[in-house]
């Protein structure tokens, strides 16, 4: 309630109280003679009104009691009866007790003691202005003119609407009806502020005039001057409700909004009353604002109310200005919520989840973490595109952040070092990816071996030749026959000069097509498995191949040359020990072999791309090396709950819901060292 209301129904009712007076005593000499109008409605009045409308502190339960005390005292001594001397009474105990909480009371009334805060309470019901002054002017009305007559029944019909009403309220109700009269010339005045939920979000009560509230829709642009500090502000108008019968609406306001205008659209604003502007200046703002944060949020992860004309779907980037810097993130998550207001009313929203990426550093091309909450309401847009990243020669982009240029760059060597696991279901995109990957990669420098037993690889690369010809795998594997009927017998009936022979066959002819592949111009070669049915020399075959592999990194550095295995449908190649029988000794050879490359490769410039499904059925020794992953879509529980350890929940829980080309990157190989969702663009591989 303003104050010139509160002033207004003041002298209104001092102008009644007297009129009332006059008709009730036939002059004016109650006034200054009459105790029921000198000590108890005037004072009811003064203190309803301009000091405690709504609740009494102790200071104010003290005022009153002096000024009640006071008007005791001009009762005349015939009139000092039984009555007289109980208010005596209480009014002494208000008196002490309040002066005594004063120097006593230390703290907020819910943290004092227990007899503090009752006597406190107890102060307040019997020394609020309706209870002290309202029995004194029944009493005195009562000693003035007795009961029965129809000056007592006037006065105590002025007293119960003055009660019953509550002015305050009324004065209030009243105050909007004028401010409508006020206003009803202006189309564009749709209603009044009653609330403030933050710094620049506004609540406000429509007017109640059913054209306005037609004419009153969301994302409408308005113009307001707040009364607390007169500053003229412009808002925009998120949400509408229904609240206790009255339709009222949600306003934000914020520097994005004024920078629209350029100026002021309205003259003589009334404090307080939002006016919808009409005129809309050429902007995009309504394209990029998506909702304002709400409660809950975290450094890590905000949750915003969407509140937005444009679609937005899970990955989409966000921004949010924290301290004037522009911190971004992605979206993980939307829920619907039902929000209760007050009598049954209740309204639905949206609250979306999303990561902190951080602030994008232009000079390295990466996101980096902030360290800090952004403050409720405030508002978050689309992230808006960024200058063209240039790559050193040793990254590449892999994909962008979907709908946007911000680039997802990997570190070519790291990835390799440090071994990379691409994983996602058939369809997901996995395979062209990876084949589009390892072009990228290749140089003078770096070869590849794929291994592929599904012979997917031959289809799809054209020209690609076998690292191993088919000469020396025929001289290898038939070297490997012998060796293999050869342990077949007792250890105490082997020929060893025989296993020697066959053994250095195997090495020979492996390090020799081993040798020319490194030393030759052929950048990518692929491992193929001899047209064979005997399962268990095949993995003996496989085994020899990567114990060669390996020593020829460890003594000879792989002639200068930096090595990336892909092993492609990697639970073929390097299934879990878990789910192998007792007497599979082959597969666990040639798992432990690879097993020791992926421990020890780095040291001798050697890597791993494992490319898998599912890593439920995948050697987790191998797949825990492997410092970078590239997950499309999983939907497996096994593969989620081995991810979490690397994205957590958050992100792991979006692994089903991932759209073709889409996936998830994190780990060392990036240049940013946080989970992002990515999109792949799209390859052809036909065409190249």
């Amino acid at each position: 309630m303003s104050k010139t209301y509160r002033l207004s129904f003041l002298g209104l009712s001092f102008l009644i109280l007297i009129v009332i007076g006059k008709l009730l005593t036939g002059n004016f000499d109650f006034i200054l003679n009459h105790f029921w109008f000198t000590s108890g409605l005037l004072l009811l009045i003064l203190l309803s009104l301009i000091d405690q409308p709504h609740f009494s502190k102790d200071s104010n339960i003290f005022v009153n009691a002096i000024t009640a005390g006071i008007s005791l005292l001009i009762v005349k001594e015939v009139d000092r009866d039984f009555i007289f001397y109980t208010f005596l009474s209480v009014i002494t105990y208000l008196i002490i007790s309040s002066y005594l909480l004063l120097w006593l009371r230390q703290k907020s009334l819910g943290l004092e003691s227990k007899i503090i805060r009752f006597i406190s309470r107890i102060n307040r019901e019997i020394g609020k202005p309706e209870a002290l002054f309202s029995s004194f002017f029944i009493w005195g009305a009562f000693k003035q003119f007795g009961t029965g007559n129809d000056q007592f029944n006037g006065l105590l019909l002025f007293w119960a609407i003055f009660i019953t009403l509550n002015i305050p309220s009324l004065s209030k109700a009243i105050e909007d009806l004028f401010q409508i009269g006020k206003d009803k010339s202006n189309k564009l005045a749709l209603g009044q502020i009653f609330g403030v939920q933050s710094k620049n979000t506004f609540l406000v009560r429509l007017y109640d005039s059913s054209e306005r509230i037609v004419n009153t829709r969301i994302f409408d642009f308005v113009e307001f001057k707040y009364s607390t500090d007169k500053k003229i502000r412009k808002g925009l108008l998120l949400d509408t409700y229904l609240l206790n019968q009255q339709q009222w609406v949600k306003v934000l306001s914020n520097n994005e909004i004024e920078k629209i205008f350029d100026k002021n659209i309205f003259d003589n604003h009334k404090s307080d009353v939002v006016y919808r502007i009409d005129n809309i200046p050429e902007n995009d703002y309504l394209n990029r604002f998506v909702g304002i944060v709400t409660e809950n949020s975290t450094i890590n992860k905000i949750r915003f109310i969407y509140n937005s004309k444009i679609k937005i779907n899970e990955g989409q980037l966000l921004e949010v200005n924290i301290h004037n810097q522009k911190i971004l993130y992605q979206i993980v998550e939307g829920t619907t919520k039902i929000e209760q207001l007050e009598q049954k009313n209740q309204t639905g929203l949206i609250i979306g989840e999303a990561i902190q990426l951080g602030t994008w550093n232009t000079g390295l091309s990466r996101f980096e973490q902030f360290g800090w909450v952004p403050e409720i309401n405030s508002p978050i847009y689309l992230s808006s595109r960024i200058e063209e990243q240039q790559n050193n020669n040793n990254e590449y982009t892999i994909g962008y952040i979907p709908n946007t240029n911000y680039p997802v760059i990997i570190d070519k060597e790291t990835s390799i070092t440090h071994h990379t696991a691409i994983l996602g279901i058939t369809g997901s995109g996995k395979s062209v990816f990876t084949r589009n990957l390892i072009k990228q990669i290749t140089s003078d420098t770096t070869k590849v071996i794929i291994i592929d037993l599904t012979g997917e690889y031959r289809d799809k690369i054209n020209d690609i030749k076998a690292i191993i010809t088919d000469e020396s795998a025929k001289k290898a594997f038939d070297a490997i026959e012998l060796l293999s009927k050869e342990k077949a017998k007792f250890q105490n009936q082997w020929d060893h000069e025989l296993i020697e022979a066959q053994e250095k066959i195997i090495k020979t002819e492996f390090y020799n097509s081993i040798k020319l592949f490194l030393e030759g111009d052929e950048t990518e070669s692929i491992f193929e498995l001899p047209d064979i049915s005997n399962s268990s020399n095949v993995l003996d075959y496989t085994k020899w191949f990567f114990l060669t592999l390996f020593k020829t990194a460890k003594t000879k550095d792989s002639f200068g040359k930096r090595v990336c295995v892909v092993l492609e449908e990697a639970h073929t190649i390097i299934p879990e020990l878990n789910a192998m029988g007792v007497s599979d000794f082959a597969s666990k050879a040639s798992v432990n072999t690879i097993s020791q490359i992926a421990l020890q490769g780095r040291k001798y410039n050697i890597g791993f791309f494992v490319i898998a499904q599912r890593t439920a059925n995948v050697s987790k020794t191998v797949l825990t090396q492997c410092n970078s992953i590239i997950s499309f879509q999983e939907l497996d529980k096994t593969s989620s709950d081995f991810l979490s350890n690397y994205m957590g929940q958050e992100f792991v829980k979006i692994l089903p819901n991932l759209k073709f080309r889409q996936a998830i990157a994190v780990g060392k190989a990036f240049k940013s060292n946080v989970p992002m969702i990515f999109e792949v663009p799209e390859i052809n591989e036909d065409e190249e």
